[in-house]
Order: structure tokens, then C-alpha cells, then sequence
């Protein structure tokens, strides 16, 4: 029995791998229907697509390794705090009012992370990755380093456990509706909200924050609701003709699965144009 254990163990991580794999080609599938009705570019590069799911499965992989040592350190810091400093009610109408509460705490303190993420460079070398695809579409929505789900499963997430005692159930529901808007925000889809496009993140409003312009640059982080880039002053409103080329400004990206898991050691002079500095002499003289 006991020499079995590690097996069944990777068995049951294998078989959580699958089902959020299969989740995410539905998504992707789902998206590409759209995308190819409404598509806000055309001729987009099949084989960048390719790499991006092949990618998926990969980053969706290492997340589920790492799951055992995020969980652990997110129950050392809840309990290191008391296991949560205000209780959520579970059941009825109160349920429902929890429910709100966690998205938004969520939803905030995934913005400020995002703000870290474009102002600090240690996070921007992982977070650029996220930034250099050309082809803005549903694939991208999980192209981000896998490091960067460490650092928020060990530090950002366990923040909602200090401050609320809650129903695991409530915490999953809203991680499915964050996935969800992960997707449509990524959509290479033309879709006019008119007066509702800064209501919630969405393919216009996300893209503008993806945008290689100038004035673009560290506006429309919100993951979910653009409530907090109008709250502190990152908001950009597009106006109906703003669909700009994506990317990073020296257009660097990964053209490999390798190239995409070794990205943080590379150096690039995009970074210091997006976080607003001037490059040093050792970008400048960064290998092409």
C-alpha cells in the first residue's frame, strides 16, 4: 500500500492535468469559433497558435506540480494569522453576498499584482512573456510563466484566507468565472460594447493594455472589472477605432517551447521601455 502511494499520486495530479487541459481546448475552441466570425485581425500566425496550446499543456503541468508546496505555504500563512479574520456565510442569500466579496478581493488584489508586475523588473522579465505575443487571441490566455503562479499561490492568494474564513466551494466558483474572462478578454474578436466597454475586461479594453503605442503604455490592468483602473487613475477608454498591433515594441518572442520556459533569463530592451526607463548599456549590447 504504501509503495503504491506515489503512484496514485501521480496518477490523481495526471488526471486533474487532463481535465484542465480539456477545459482550456474547449475554451480555446469555443474562442476560435468567435474569432474566426468577428475577427478584429486577420492572418494571424498558426504556427505562434500552435505553440501557445502546446505551451498550455506544459505551464498547466508545472502548475499542478507545484500545487502540494502552494497549498502548504498558503495553510502556514492563514493559520500563522488565525485562519482568517472575518467569517463568510455560506448558505443562502449570504452566500451569495460572500461570493461578491471574495471575487472582488480576488479581482483587486490580482490588479495590484499586475501593476507590481509592469513596475518591478524581476516580475516584469517573467510577466513579458505574457506581453510578446504578435498575435493577440484565446491561446494567449495562458501564456505566462509558470513562476508567476508560484509567487501568487505562496503570496497573493493565501491574502484571502487571512482576511476571510470561507467555504472552499465559494473560493472555486470564482476562479471559474476569472477563467472565463480570462478567455473573452483574450479573444481576437471585434465586439462593440458602446457604452458598457469599461463595465468588464473585454477583447477592446484588454487589448489597448497588450498595445505596442506609446500612449497605451500602464493603462487597463484589471483582470475582471475595470472598476479599479477607474478607481486609480490606469484607465483607458477606447474609443470604437482602437485596435492596435500587439506585442512587445522590439517584437522579441519565444519561437520554441524552450525559448518560452528560459524567457526570465534573457534580457530585453523592451522591458525598460515599458517600465518607462531609459535601457542601460547592457541591453543595449544584448545578443539578437
Amino acid at each position: 500500500m504504501v509503495a503504491s502511494s506515489p503512484v496514485a499520486g501521480l496518477l490523481h495530479h495526471a488526471s486533474l492535468w487532463l481535465q484542465a487541459y480539456a477545459l482550456v481546448l474547449a475554451l480555446t475552441a469555443a474562442g476560435a469559433v468567435l474569432e474566426r466570425r468577428w475577427p478584429a485581425t486577420l492572418l494571424q500566425s498558426r504556427s505562434a497558435q500552435r505553440l501557445n496550446m502546446a505551451y498550455a499543456g506544459l505551464y498547466l503541468a508545472l502548475v499542478e506540480s507545484v500545487k502540494p508546496l502552494t497549498a502548504a505555504v498558503s495553510v502556514a500563512i492563514v493559520n500563522a494569522f488565525g485562519g482568517g479574520m472575518v467569517v463568510l456565510v455560506s448558505r443562502g442569500w449570504g452566500a451569495l453576498a460572500s461570493f461578491v466579496i471574495v471575487l472582488l478581493t480576488i479581482d483587486l488584489l490580482e490588479y495590484a499584482f499586475h501593476r507590481l508586475q509592469h513596475s518591478w523588473p524581476v516580475l516584469w522579465k517573467l510577466h513579458s512573456l505574457h506581453h510578446s505575443a504578435i498575435d493577440f487571441n484565446a491561446t494567449v490566455a495562458l501564456r505566462h510563466h509558470w513562476l508567476e503562479v508560484l509567487i501568487k499561490g505562496c503570496l497573493l492568494y493565501p491574502l484571502v484566507g487571512v482576511l476571510f474564513k470561507v467555504e472552499p466551494w465559494i473560493v472555486g466558483a470564482t476562479s471559474f468565472v476569472f477563467m472565463a474572462g480570462n478567455y473573452f478578454a483574450h479573444l481576437n474578436l471585434r465586439v462593440d460594447l458602446g457604452r458598457y466597454v469599461t463595465w468588464i475586461n473585454n477583447p477592446q479594453y484588454h487589448r489597448l493594455h497588450h498595445s505596442i503605442r506609446p500612449e497605451h503604455l500602464d493603462h487597463n490592468f484589471t483582470q475582471l472589472l475595470p472598476l479599479w483602473d477607474h478607481l486609480f487613475g490606469t484607465l483607458w477608454v477606447p474609443a470604437r477605432h482602437e485596435w492596435p498591433a500587439t506585442g512587445l515594441d522590439d517584437g522579441t518572442q519565444p519561437h520554441s517551447l524552450m525559448g518560452a520556459l528560459s524567457w526570465p533569463l534573457r534580457l530585453h530592451g523592451a522591458r525598460a521601455a515599458l517600465l518607462g526607463r531609459e535601457p542601460v548599456a547592457v541591453l543595449n549590447k544584448e545578443s539578437k
